[in-house]
């Protein structure tokens, strides 16, 4: 039987594994942050990828980064060496993967912590032997996170995340915006300077996305209704999507796709009034710098990947006739895309116009 935490010393030498993806690893900051600040002078590693560390990297709460960079030559076995050269005596395994089992392993902790088996994916669970207890109805990814550290007691802290951003640089063209992209008072907006509002067009799941269509007459909306300042996000891959979506709605957009770190897109986001997107990393890194979201879900459960704390920016269209949503799919096989074609633009703005 393994003691409980209360009959153990803090760790001195800890390893996190989470790898990624974006919007997993920003919300695994507040864990990160709880421990640091219950065990001041234990050192942390997190284990991690290229990726996600460009976003995380100078966080004041880890000691030091282990990048796996499997593209990389000999990366792999380079990772592995360097992870065995550490005398770990706590492993934390947030990723539940077969992959983060194994490095969860391979650190030589002798105690190697982890999701309980209801929620472990692959064969995660073999590699872990201690593992926090199982809920029937778990909260958002972050709150499990958090459940890390009721197992290990530690002492309550208020949630924070200390996301690392940097000021994005000027926009290339952006016609129609003013030199200042900060933050606009009600009396800004009502002289006539509208809000201004990053909207994301990017997920990393095809069945997250919502259509360009929608996207360009949404544009179209806020430019006409509220006066909006609009910059598009995203990154190189959602270039063709960001070009139609400004063709479609005919009105000067900023424009943002593909040019920005992630550091510098958290940079942009916190100086907007608003963050419009689908459930993808971004949306999640907008909470992190504290703007108000307007989260557009399909194929998600809100309950489980929404916006922690501001699940009134949750936005859905009615549930589809074939019962399928939320189905958690990479990719939507139902004729239609119900979950997010049905998504309707109007709901959209009045969910928008609510948050302003």
């Amino acid at each position: 039987m393994v003691p409980s935490s209360a009959a153990r010393p803090p760790a001195t030498r800890v390893l996190l594994v989470k790898l990624g993806a974006i919007g997993d690893v920003v919300n695994s900051l507040p864990f990160v942050n709880r421990l640091r600040a219950a065990w001041p002078a234990a050192h942390i590693t997190w284990a991690i990828a290229p990726l996600a560390h460009s976003l995380v990297s100078g966080h004041p709460a880890v000691d030091e980064f282990l990048l796996l960079d499997r593209a990389a030559p000999a990366g792999t076995r380079r990772f592995i060496r360097e992870l065995r050269r550490r005398d770990f005596d706590l492993a934390i395994d947030l990723q539940r993967l077969t992959k983060s089992g194994l490095i969860t392993r391979l650190c030589g902790a002798p105690r190697r912590l982890g999701f309980d088996r209801q929620r472990c994916k692959e064969q995660n669970s073999w590699f872990t032997n201690e593992k926090i207890p199982s809920r029937t109805a778990p909260g958002t990814t972050l709150d499990q996170y958090l459940e890390f550290a009721d197992h290990l007691e530690l002492p309550p802290t208020p949630v924070t995340w200390e996301l690392p951003i940097e000021a994005p640089p000027p926009a290339s063209t952006v016609p129609d915006a003013t030199p200042d992209n900060a933050r606009t008072s009600t009396a800004d907006r009502t002289a006539g300077g509208g809000p201004n509002i990053v909207i994301n067009l990017g997920a990393s799941k095809e069945a997250n996305l919502w259509s360009v269509g929608a996207w360009a007459e949404l544009c179209l909306a806020l430019h006409k209704t509220i006066g909006a300042r609009i910059e598009l996000s995203g990154g190189p891959q959602d270039r063709p999507r960001a070009t139609e979506v400004a063709t479609r709605a005919g009105i000067p957009l900023g424009d943002r796709v593909g040019q920005l770190s992630l550091k510098q897109t958290g940079g942009l986001i916190a100086e907007a009034d608003l963050f419009i997107g689908c459930d993808t990393g971004p949306l999640h890194m907008a909470v992190a710098v504290n703007t108000p979201v307007v989260a557009l879900f399909g194929s998600s459960d809100p309950a489980r990947t929404g916006p922690w704390g501001q699940a009134e920016g949750v936005v859905q269209a009615p549930p589809p006739a074939a019962g399928c949503a939320p189905c958690r799919k990479r990719t939507c096989f139902v004729a239609g895309h119900p979950c997010m074609a049905d998504l309707s633009v109007a709901a959209v703005m009045e969910r928008v116009q609510a948050r302003l």
